[in-house]
C-alpha cells in the first residue's frame, strides 16, 4: 500500500502548493492504507490532552478525504486523524482505529457504516484500552456530525471517547446513531463498551428502527449534551429497551431517556420481550399527546415487557400504556405486562408535565383478554385518568381510568400493592362483563375523583343499584 507521511508545517504547505507526488514508505500492516495532507489548523502540536500511557504520534497528522480503503488502519503514530465531511467507508470494509490515535471530525464530518440497502457486514473496530483511550474530537470551534450505523453495519467501540459532536438535526442532534431496518429480531448494531459521549449539540446517543446495542455493553456514559429542540442523552425506539446499556447518563440538558412511539413489521408496538431496567434516570415517553407505548403486535403470538424495581416512567399528557390496544371480551391479548417492583424500590407512572395534574395522562390501558402472567406489584399509577375515548362494560357513569380493563376480564387479580393516586377519573375501571377479580384487598387509592373501582355489569349487561362503585 502507499503512505504518504509529512512532519513539517513548511513541507506540507509545499507539497499542498506544488502538488508534490506521494513518496513510498514501508508500514508494519500491509493492509493499512493511510493518505495525509495538510491540517485544516494552524496547530502543529499532534495531539491533545493525550493520556500519559500513550507516545507522542511522530507521524501524523494524518489527512482523510475521499473513501477509505477496504481494511484501513488509522494507527496512533498517525495522529492526529482528521476527517473531512467527504469521508465515506465503502460496503464491506472494516475500519481499525489503534489505542491511543485521535481523529479531530472536522465541521459537520460523519463517519457512516452501511446504509438502508446493505447486505455485507460494515465494521468499525475503535478498541481502546484504560490507559490508552480513542478519542473523536472537533476539528475546530464548530460541531462535527456522527458516528452512524445502519443494518448491517457493527461498531465495536471500547474506551472510546465522542466528543463534540451533533451538527445534523435530521439525527436529532445526536453524535453516536443506531438504525435498523424496522423489522424484528432487533438488529444489535453496535458493542459499547466504556464509552463516552461529550458535549453533543443535541441528543448524545440515538437509535431508531428496530436496532439496539450488543450483549456485554456496558458503561455508556452521555453527559454535556442536549439542546432545547433534542434535550435528552438518549433517543429510542421501544425495541431498544432490552438492550440499552448500564452507565452514567446525567448532566445532560434534561436527565431523561426519551422513547418514541416506533413499532416494527409496519405495525405499532412493541413486539419483542423486553426489560426496562433502572438506568439511573427517569424514561419520558410521548412527542406528541395522542402517543402510545403499545406492548404487543402481530409479530409473536404474545410479547412481554418486564419492567424492573426502581423504575421511574413519565408519560407526555393525552398519552398512554397500552398492554394490547385491541378491544376484546374473547380474544387473548398478545401483549403483557410484568411490573413487580418492591416497598423500597417502587415502580413509578407518572405525568411528565413539568406541574403534574390529575387527568395529564390516559393511564395503564389492558385491550382483550389479558394474559394470565400479568403482574402489577409495588407500583404506583399517578396523574392518570385522562379521556381515553373508550367504552366498556363498567357500571360507573364513566370510564376512564387510571388502570382500564377495557371488555377483557382478566384471571386473576394480580394488581397487588401498589397506589393509585391523582385520578380524574375512577382508579380502576373494570370494564368487562360477570364477576371477575376484586382490586381493593391489597392496593391503596388516594386523591381519586371517580370510583376507587368500578362495578363491571354482569352477562345480561345490568347493573345493581347504585353509582357503579364497589
Amino acid at each position: 500500500m502507499k503512505t504518504s507521511t509529512w512532519t513539517t508545517s513548511a513541507v506540507l504547505t509545499l507539497c499542498t502548493l506544488s502538488a508534490c507526488p506521494a513518496e513510498e514508505a514501508t508500514t508494519d500492516s500491509p493492509d493499512t492504507d493511510t493518505s495525509t495532507g495538510a491540517t485544516a489548523t494552524d496547530t502543529e502540536a499532534p495531539t491533545t490532552g493525550a493520556p500519559e500511557a500513550c507516545p507522542a504520534p511522530m507521524a501524523g497528522p494524518t489527512m482523510h478525504d475521499g473513501e477509505v480503503g477496504m481494511n484501513e488502519v488509522w494507527t496512533a503514530d498517525g495522529s492526529p486523524h482528521i476527517v473531512t465531511r467527504f469521508v465515506s467507508v465503502p460496503d464491506g470494509a472494516t475500519l481499525t482505529i489503534e489505542p491511543c490515535a485521535e481523529v479531530r471530525m472536522q465541521a459537520d464530518a460523519a463517519l457512516v457504516f452501511g446504509h438502508t440497502s446493505s447486505t455485507v457486514v460494515t465494521t468499525l473496530k475503535a478498541e481502546g484500552e484504560p490507559e490508552r483511550p480513542i478519542r473523536f474530537v472537533r476539528d475546530g470551534e464548530a460541531p462535527w456530525s456522527a458516528l452512524v450505523a445502519y443494518h448491517t453495519a457493527q461498531l465495536l467501540l471500547s474506551h472510546v471517547t465522542l466528543e463534540g459532536g451533533g451538527s445534523d438535526g435530521f439525527l436529532y442532534n445526536a453524535s453516536l446513531v443506531l438504525r435498523g431496518d424496522s423489522e424484528t429480531p432487533t438488529k444489535k448494531l453496535a458493542r459499547v463498551d466504556h464509552v463516552t459521549v461529550k458535549d453533543s449539540v443535541g441528543t448524545g446517543v440515538l437509535a431508531q428502527w428496530v436496532s439496539g446495542f450488543l450483549p456485554e455493553s456496558t458503561q455508556l456514559v452521555v453527559t454535556g449534551s442536549g439542546s432545547a429542540e433534542n434535550p435528552y442523552p438518549v433517543r429510542l425506539g421501544e425495541h431498544t429497551l432490552d438492550s440499552l446499556p448500564d452507565g452514567d447518563y446525567t448532566g445532560n440538558l434534561v436527565d431523561k431517556i426519551h422513547i418514541d412511539e416506533e413499532g416494527a413489521n409496519s405495525s405499532g408496538g412493541l413486539q419483542e420481550d423486553a426489560t426496562m431496567r433502572d438506568r439511573g434516570v427517569p424514561y419520558h415517553f410521548g412527542e406528541f399527546g395522542g402517543s402510545r407505548f403499545s406492548v404487543g403486535g402481530p409479530a409473536q403470538a404474545l410479547t412481554t415487557l418486564t419492567i424492573e424495581p426502581g423504575v421511574k416512567i413519565e408519560f407526555l399528557p393525552g398519552t398512554a400504556l397500552e398492554i394490547e390496544h385491541w378491544t376484546s371480551d374473547v380474544e387473548p391479548a398478545t401483549g403483557a405486562l410484568v411490573a413487580v417492583g418492591t416497598a423500597e424500590q417502587p415502580i413509578v407512572f407518572t405525568s411528565a408535565a413539568e406541574t403534574p395534574a390529575p387527568g395529564d395522562w390516559i393511564g395503564l390501558w389492558y385491550g382483550s383478554v389479558p394474559a394470565a402472567h400479568n403482574r402489577l406489584e409495588h407500583a404506583r399509577v399517578e396523574y392518570a385518568g385522562g379521556e381515553c375515548g373508550c367504552v366498556g362494560f363498567t357500571c360507573a357513569e364513566a370510564d376512564e381510568a387510571s388502570i382500564l380493563f377495557v371488555e377483557g376480564m382478566p384471571a386473576s387479580a394480580f394488581i397487588q400493592n401498589t397506589a393509585i393516586a391523582h385520578s380524574a377519573g375512577n382508579g380502576i375501571s373494570r370494564g368487562w362483563q360477570g364477576g371477575g377479580p376484586d382490586f381493593s384487598a391489597s392496593n391503596t387509592f388516594e386523591d381519586i375523583a371517580g370510583c376507587e373501582q368500578t362495578v363491571p355489569r354482569d352477562e345480561n349487561n345490568a347493573c345493581p343499584e347504585g353509582d357503579g362503585c364497589g
